[in-house]
């Protein structure tokens, strides 16, 4: 059966052609209004409760940390590798849930935060160890990064154009970042070799920055690639 206005093809429970809303005639004869095969209404869909879903991941992560703080303290008497799980759960937790508490979280004050949270377990790892490596490498080296990535957060956030000068220079800056990175290895595990490797990321990262950055000075070569890219 065809609808007498578009022809479109009916479905024998139809009295109303769904194109064109024409009513639907069986010999001459007006069809009655009938249920359809499928539900005109939509379905209602409940918002999920973000701050129960939330709450609950907070329990959870707690009862996981005072439980294997519990067992560790059964069978060695001390807090021994539970301190390691604790510390992992707290940096699970800041990390991806403490900003979801938020509705609209600040990347600007979050990534420090993060960064000094990663400061703080690899601090007690360093301790619980009884190492010497937090304060001449691990530290300066989470420095260096807070400091990159903090500012190409800051700079998208705010800025809100240039994004390739951005990154370019992030890149350029991330490459020579590993001559600190090695140096600080070099004076904190007493490395054989100086200025070894840190060429081959600092010229791929130069090479890659600038190539962003010679893209975004010609307009003529960022049009043709937005074009061959689909970008």
């Amino acid at each position: 059966m065809y609808c007498v206005k578009c022809g479109v093809e009916l479905a024998e429970s139809e009295n109303i052609c769904p194109l064109c809303e024409t009513p639907v005639y069986y010999n001459g004869v007006l069809a009655e209004k009938t249920e359809g095969l499928f539900p005109t209404e939509e379905p209602e869909f409940k918002a999920v409760n973000k701050k129960g879903i939330l709450f609950l991941f907070s329990v959870a992560y707690a009862v996981a940390a005072i439980v294997s703080v519990l067992c560790d303290l059964k069978v060695t008497g001390t807090v021994s590798w539970s301190g390691y799980v604790v510390t992992s759960l707290i940096l699970m937790y800041v990390l991806p849930i403490l900003p979801s508490w938020l509705k609209n979280p600040n990347p600007v004050v979050f990534v420090p935060v993060d960064f000094a949270v990663i400061a703080l377990f690899l601090c007690y790892i360093n301790y619980a160890v009884g190492g010497n490596w937090f304060l001449t490498f691990a530290l300066p080296v989470v420095g260096i990064s807070c400091i990159i990535v903090t500012t190409v957060v800051t700079l998208v956030k705010y800025v809100r154009k240039g994004y390739l000068y951005i990154f370019g220079g992030a890149l350029i800056a991330s490459g020579l970042s590993t001559i600190l990175v090695e140096f600080f290895s070099y004076i904190t595990f007493d490395l054989n070799t100086w200025f070894a490797w840190w060429i081959y990321p600092a010229v791929v990262g130069f090479l890659f920055g600038m190539a962003l950055i010679v893209i975004a000075i010609c307009k003529p070569l960022r049009v043709s690639l937005k074009k061959k890219l689909f970008i």
